[in-house]
């Protein structure tokens, strides 16, 4: 088997050498030139780049490895959050710090697992069980806190025609849905990155704001294809929007890894959440795909988590705690929980989410510093 190639720069010769030695048994074949890309006839190369006291050069440097499609990791001074979310946004994988050989070591073990195509990413379809249930909300702070943990995400409005999602983040312009759709054959990560708004989290956000009447246009099929090569260009898609069971939801729906089904303690919600989950299961999902969780939870309701679980047959995955007040002031100033009250049960409760649904608790994520150092900071 060929072996993979490696690029090192920024780093002390000595610390160079150390590493090279210690990750003898990958077969890594040093590169002397950042590759200009990487397609299926070349090897997929690993980079390695030292901040070195220049950072704004170092990243530029990121940014050019990380589009050409190579897995980079960033060995900085500290753990300095600002460095780590810039190391984030330029598309690094994994963080170091100056003088941690072991870790660093770790990273480029874990950079080196991946395989030659870039992975897919994790689809989450948040599906209220009935309008008015927060489900936005959910699904903007959930994105959010995802990319505090390290992961490039994309928020994704399938509501074509009178989607919140803009709204709620105050973003707006860039790229419509039906704009990715159309050009989808031409677009790589760079373009991508410059057509899309990204809100001041980190979050990507993609949606149809515009030309309402185009979205007639987009069927279920055009649904999938989006979905499948966002996936290519994000760690974690978060599908808010989807309201019912339309041709184009269904398409949505199929096409996620996990459909976080969202409900409330009122009887109406569950009756709701109840049809739902039989309708799931007679399109052929598994319990596994489907995630439960009551939203805006009370815990002076006599419809306790455990009673919704036992009315659904299926377990709740997730509580979160109702905080009217920080939810109301995020959307007057598009901004997220995370950013409003950090340290609120609330925050906490979509942070717990978060690494439930990312697989971060049974450590399935990537074990990178960039998701350490973001997670309950």
């Amino acid at each position: 088997m060929e072996p993979k190639g490696i690029y090192v720069t920024g780093l002390a010769p000595a610390a160079e050498a150390e590493l090279l030695t210690s990750l003898r048994d990958l077969r890594l074949a040093r590169v002397d030139e950042a590759p200009a890309r990487v397609d299926d006839s070349t090897r997929t190369p690993l980079a390695v780049v030292g901040l070195n006291g220049n950072p704004d050069g170092a990243f530029a440097t990121v940014a050019r490895l990380s589009a050409s499609g190579a897995r980079v990791a960033v060995v900085g001074p500290a753990k300095d959050p600002d460095l780590i979310l810039r190391a984030m946004r330029a598309g690094a994988r994994e963080y170091a710090v100056v003088g941690d050989a072991a870790r660093l070591q770790q990273a480029v073990r874990s950079l080196a697992r991946t395989d030659g195509a870039a992975a897919a990413g994790q689809v989450l379809a948040v599906f209220p069980a009935k309008g008015g249930m927060g489900a936005t909300t959910l699904a903007a702070n959930l994105a959010a806190d995802l990319v505090r943990g390290g992961d490039r995400t994309c928020l994704v409005d399938l509501d074509l025609q009178l989607g919140d999602v803009n709204a709620f983040l105050d973003v707006h312009g860039g790229y419509t849905i039906t704009d990715v759709v159309a050009n989808m054959r031409r677009l790589d990560r760079e373009l991508l990155d410059a057509s899309v708004q990204a809100h001041r989290s980190g979050v990507h956000v993609l949606a149809q704001e515009e030309r309402l009447e185009e979205a007639e246009h987009l069927d279920a099929a055009a649904v999938e294809k989006l979905i499948a090569f966002l996936r290519q260009h994000y760690q974690h898609l978060v599908l808010d929007g989807l309201r019912g069971f339309d041709e184009r939801s269904l398409g949505a729906l199929d096409a996620a890894d996990r459909v976080v089904l969202v409900v409330t303690q009122e009887v109406p919600a569950v009756r709701n959440a109840q049809r739902c989950v039989e309708l799931f299961r007679k399109l052929g999902y598994p319990d596994a795909k489907l995630a439960i969780v009551v939203n805006r939870c009370l815990r002076s309701s006599n419809i306790t988590p455990e009673v919704i679980a036992e009315t659904l047959g299926v377990p709740v995955t997730a509580t979160v705690a109702n905080d009217f007040a920080a939810a109301s002031r995020a959307v007057q100033r598009g901004s997220t929980i995370l950013e409003e009250a950090p340290r609120s049960a609330l925050s906490r409760d979509v942070s717990t989410l978060a690494r439930k649904l990312s697989g971060a608790d049974q450590d399935r994520r990537r074990p990178g510093m960039l998701r350490r150092m973001f997670a309950r900071r």
